[in-house]
C-alpha cells in the first residue's frame, strides 16, 4: 500500500490489453472517448478497500455519461478475485494486472488511479486514499464529461 500522493499530467495514457476474471479482454484504447479512471489495487490493501466504495459510487454516478472504471488487480489470484467482486457487488471490470502495466503507469504504491480523459490523455494521478477523494473526483470527472 502506498503512501497519499496527487500528481496532475496531462501526457497520453499507454495502452493495454489484459483480461477480466472470466477471460473477457479489454483494451484501453478502445474505450477512447470515454472517461475512464484505471485503479491498481490488490485485495489485501486497506486503503485500496476504502476506495472501492468511492468507486462503485463513482461509477454509477456517472457511468450513463460516459465514465468508466477499471480495476486492475496487482496480486490476487483469480478465486480470491471472484470472491471480493461478489461480496462488494463491484459493477465494473476486474482486470488481471501485470507487471510490464504498473510499470508503465509508475505504480510504485497502490490504491494508484489514474483519471483519463475522453481524447487518452492523463489528467490526474492519485496515490493513496483519502475521505475527500469523492468529492474531488467528481468535480474532475464531471468537468470531463462536459467537454
Amino acid at each position: 500500500c502506498g503512501t497519499k500522493g496527487s500528481v496532475n499530467k496531462t501526457d497520453a495514457a499507454q495502452d493495454f490489453t489484459l483480461s477480466t476474471i472470466d477471460g473477457t479482454q479489454i483494451t484501453l484504447s478502445s474505450l477512447k472517448g470515454n472517461v475512464v479512471l484505471v485503479d491498481f489495487w490488490a485485495t489485501w490493501c486497506p486503503p485500496c478497500k476504502r476506495s472501492i466504495p468511492v468507486l462503485i459510487d463513482l461509477y454509477h454516478k456517472y457511468h450513463e455519461r460516459g465514465f468508466t472504471v477499471l480495476g486492475i488487480s496487482t496480486s490476487d489470484s483469480e478465486d480470491i478475485l471472484k470472491a471480493f467482486i461478489k461480496e462488494h457487488n463491484i459493477p465494473y471490470p476486474i482486470l488481471l494486472g501485470s507487471n510490464d502495466v504498473a510499470k508503465q503507469y509508475g505504480v510504485t504504491g497502490i490504491p494508484h488511479m489514474v483519471i483519463i480523459d475522453r481524447k487518452g490523455r492523463i489528467v490526474k494521478t492519485q496515490v493513496g486514499y483519502y475521505e475527500q477523494m469523492e468529492g474531488l473526483f467528481g468535480k474532475i470527472i464531471d468537468s470531463l464529461l462536459i467537454e
